[in-house]
């Protein structure tokens, strides 16, 4: 009982922040401030600029892949495709209708590992000396493979369905359009220039050169400021597009995905983890980040490719207020 009343403060202390934030958000729309017209801008705002800064940032900076990591991550990444699959079959199953079966999909599989992930790691001892690998996690395991399905997914079930004709979406493009609209995107475009700053053997005469130096500090020190700009205007445009009645419109799918994002995905983190023989530590990292309710950014995404939007931005606020007991119900049972 200790354990997880121990946990249980340190979620609420990290999780508390996010929430002020997104009722901030909540309350500006309400004073106007923030209009229904300018939450589609925010959005912009963090996919065209925000987002590809710290994309880029990240993976230039990413740490080595020791074996074992390496490792982790494959099993988070099969344990989040795991869980789409789930999806995918229970969609099909309840017959839910095709965008809100993409959204569904989206929402159970990819989580806040970045926002809530690192905080919560850096503050249990048992995994802050592994937090590279939390990193690792959260960037090729969720983030990357969440910028590639949404694309596969929305050009599958993104766009008007027949049991929405007078939803105002865009009729679905197809999967080879979407692929083609991403890898012209910026977050595709991020991801390259990481990488090639990254993996690149740049000859050493330049990395000494002075005048690039400075150059490269500018730019890194730009688009740090830029990056930090992401997890507050997501989560004021966040609250600002919060619907009240969404959660009451969508029982059936917000109850499967928060149901498959805060339990089943950590389960087959673990069990994945397992298999591979991790150690301890690497396996009680994999599970807590599984653990992480449904990303903001994947709320957003689903927006912007005409998936069901209101029922994504429910998803994401249920799942983070579950998260405060399931969390630490679940680092408490690794204890």
């Amino acid at each position: 009982m200790a354990v997880f009343l121990e946990n249980l403060f340190t979620v609420l202390r990290i999780l508390t922040p996010l929430f002020l934030l997104i009722l901030l958000g909540a309350v500006l729309k309400r004073k106007n401030v923030i209009p229904p017209s300018a939450i589609p801008v925010l959005n912009g705002l963090v996919v065209y600029v925000t987002l590809p800064a710290l994309v880029v940032l990240a993976l230039a900076k990413a740490p080595e892949l020791p074996a074992d990591y390496a490792r982790a991550t494959l099993c988070f990444f099969a344990a989040g495709m795991g869980t789409m699959l789930i999806a995918y079959i229970l969609g099909r199953l309840f017959r839910l209708p095709r965008t809100i079966h993409g959204a569904l999909i989206m929402t159970a599989a990819f989580g806040n590992t970045s926002f809530l992930g690192y905080p919560i790691t850096l503050a249990r001892p048992v995994v802050a000396d592994i937090f590279p690998a939390a990193v690792l996690l959260d960037q090729f395991a969720m983030t990357l493979p969440m910028y590639l399905c949404i694309v596969l997914v929305s050009g599958a079930f993104g766009g008007a369905s027949q049991t929405h004709p007078g939803s105002g979406l865009p009729k679905n493009e197809g999967t080879a359009k979407s692929l083609i609209r991403f890898f012209r995107g910026p977050v595709f475009v991020s991801i390259v220039l990481g990488l090639m700053a990254r993996l690149i053997p740049w000859p050493s005469t330049l990395l000494q050169n002075m005048s690039l130096q400075a150059v490269g500090n500018i730019t890194g020190q730009t688009l740090a400021y830029l990056g930090q700009g992401t997890t507050p205007i997501v989560l004021l445009a966040f609250g600002a597009a919060l619907r009240p009645g969404a959660v009451r419109s969508y029982p059936l799918p917000i109850a499967l995905s928060c149901g498959l994002k805060l339990l089943v995905t950590p389960l087959l983190t673990w069990l994945f983890c397992h298999l591979a023989g991790l150690p301890n530590n690497l396996i009680a990292l994999g599970v807590q980040m599984g653990a992480m309710p449904t990303a903001v950014m994947c709320s957003v995404l689903c927006v912007q490719n005409s998936l069901e939007g209101d029922m994504a931005i429910a998803i994401v606020f249920a799942s983070t207020v579950l998260s405060a007991i399931t969390v630490p119900l679940a680092l408490s049972l690794l204890h």
